[in-house]
Order: C-alpha cells, then sequence, then structure tokens
C-alpha cells in the first residue's frame, strides 16, 4: 500500500499532473455515469447481502471495486489519452488485486 501511494503521489500525480474526476462531473459522458453508477449500486446490494447472509464472498466486493477503477481507466483511455490519468485508475485496481492476492496467501 506504501508503494502505491509514493507512485501515485510522487510520480503519477506530479509528472503527469493528473487530477481525479468525480462520479458526476460535467465532462464525463453518460454512458460511463450509468456503467459506474450500476457497479455502485451492485456493490451496496453485495454489502446488503453480506449483512443478511454468508452468500456474497469477499471476492466479488474486490471484483466489483477492481471493475469500478478499470471501467475509469478505460474511459480515460478512451476518452483523453493526453492526460494519461488511465496509469492512475489502473495503479489502483492492481493494487486492490495484489492486496487480494496477498491476503488468499497469507490465510
Amino acid at each position: 500500500m506504501i508503494a502505491y501511494l509514493c507512485i501515485k503521489e510522487f510520480y503519477l500525480k506530479r509528472r503527469f499532473k493528473i487530477k481525479h474526476k468525480g462520479l458526476l462531473d460535467e465532462d464525463r459522458k453518460r454512458i460511463y455515469i450509468v456503467i459506474e453508477s450500476i457497479i455502485y449500486i451492485l456493490i451496496i446490494l453485495c454489502i446488503f447481502s453480506m449483512a443478511n447472509s454468508e452468500s456474497v464472498t469477499p471476492a466479488l466486493m474486490f471484483l466489483l471495486f477492481c471493475a469500478i477503477f478499470i471501467a475509469r481507466g478505460f474511459e480515460e483511455w478512451k476518452e483523453d489519452r493526453q492526460s494519461k490519468a488511465y496509469y492512475h485508475e489502473w495503479l489502483l485496481a492492481a493494487t486492490i488485486a495484489i492486496l487480494y492476492i496477498t491476503s488468499l496467501i497469507m490465510n
């Protein structure tokens, strides 16, 4: 996690001058907002399912969070390649995947 923060803050944000976009920023296309909103709704449904029963695994939560950052990275790559902001999103998805795999190995 420390490596992720160092790479994100000191390399990506300062070198490429990456700015984070919010869910409802004006310059985002509607299709990307809809896709991300659907993923957030699925995350909320999973949280409620996990509270009521043990049928939802944590792996699904990790996949959904990775899907958010991969979708954002794809959006940045498709719409604004010059800003290189997709590096930031894909780094975050890779970090989440590495943390999940590490937690599986430790158990």
